[in-house]
């Protein structure tokens, strides 16, 4: 099984460094424009199976890239920043947790694992999925295949925007 891994597209958010979590923003044009770009060089690409954040700047890139049906799955939606989202990045968030009411790393892992889980098991015969989702997602997902730290994958993994990476899973050991 081929799983691609798509982050979403550029939103108004990424370009001012605000945090954007679970507020649901739409794509920039430049996003769009990201978007289309990915979905010329996966033109190529039959998904057999395609799985959508359903915050919009998930949707609109996942339908951009593949005219598909897409599932929604809150699992893959963007980790939550609490008091923080919509407004400007700071740095020290993670040890700021609690005070900002921010979705713990544990959580995340949790229901991102489980979601990873999900799929490889009950579409382990699939040739090829798509999953359009979030920065803090696609670093969860790349923990997931690494066996790493969350902590230790975000010092050198960025996923940009409209960008993808694809695991090829083979056997049923993951």
């Amino acid at each position: 099984m081929n799983l691609y891994i798509l982050r979403h597209g550029q939103t108004d958010y990424n370009l001012m460094g605000k945090f954007q979590g679970q507020v649901d923003i739409e794509l920039n044009e430049n996003g769009i424009k990201q978007a289309q770009e990915t979905a010329k060089e996966l033109s190529t690409i039959q998904f057999n199976k395609v799985f959508s954040s359903p915050l919009s700047r998930a949707v609109q890139t996942a339908e951009l890239v593949t005219r598909s049906e897409i599932t929604l799955d809150s699992r893959i939606t963007e980790r939550s920043f609490g008091l923080l989202e919509g407004k400007e990045s700071i740095a020290d968030y993670e040890e700021r947790v609690e005070e900002y009411q921010i979705e713990t790393i544990e959580d995340l892992k949790k229901r991102v694992y489980h979601f990873l889980d999900e799929i490889l098991q009950k579409y382990r015969d699939y040739d090829n999925i798509l999953i359009a989702t979030h920065a803090c997602i696609t670093i969860m997902i790349e923990c997931y295949f690494t066996k790493k730290s969350y902590e230790e994958v975000q010092k050198y993994y960025q996923l940009g925007n409209g960008k993808y990476i694809m695991y090829n899973i083979k056997g049923e050991e993951n």
